[in-house]
Order: C-alpha cells, then structure tokens, then sequence
C-alpha cells in the first residue's frame, strides 16, 4: 500500500479542461540552461506516498530560483519547467489532466 500512488483510493483529482498548465506568451525566445534542466531532472516528483510533495516543491522552488532568464518571468520558466519535475505515476497524472 506504501507504494500506491497519493491520488489511489481516498484522494479525488478533478479534472482540468485544455491543458493543466497555461504558459504566459513571454516577449523573447530563451532556451533552459543544460545545467539547471540536469537539476530538476535530478529532483524529480513520482508520487508515491513515500515522496513528499511538499518537499518536492520547495526544491523545485528553491532550483528555479537559482536561475534567471533575461526578459522572461520567472513564473514562466517554473510553468515551462514544472512538467520535467515529475516521473512515473506523477508524469502519469498530469498527462491525464491534458486530455
């Protein structure tokens, strides 16, 4: 059961329409940096009860933060970036919220 994903049996996911996140237009074209790409790679999200979201976050957070991009928001990045933080039955689970 410690290996069941956090959404199984007593959690209720709603879906979301369109896709689950929304990117604002940025007024510039920017590529990630390889470097900060490896970082969150590294610090990825499956959503196991034994993983703590919380903790997820806060060093998602604390990675995005690291780095700064030219003329581009930083909330854009995190948006841009989010979806590479997650593995497995996380990855899993927002897929199904794109649909």
């Amino acid at each position: 059961m410690d290996d069941e994903p956090m959404w199984a049996a007593d959690h209720v996911v709603a879906l979301t329409p369109g896709s689950a996140i929304t990117i604002p237009e940025t007024a510039n074209e920017f590529a990630i940096k390889g470097n900060h790409l490896t970082l969150v790679k590294g610090n990825q999200f499956d959503g196991r009860t034994k993983t703590d979201p919380h903790k997820h976050i806060h060093e998602f957070l604390k990675i995005c933060d690291m780095f700064k991009y030219r003329d581009t928001e930083n909330e854009a990045v995190r948006l841009m970036m989010f979806p590479l933080s997650l593995t497995g039955e996380a990855k899993t689970w927002l897929d199904e919220l794109n649909e």
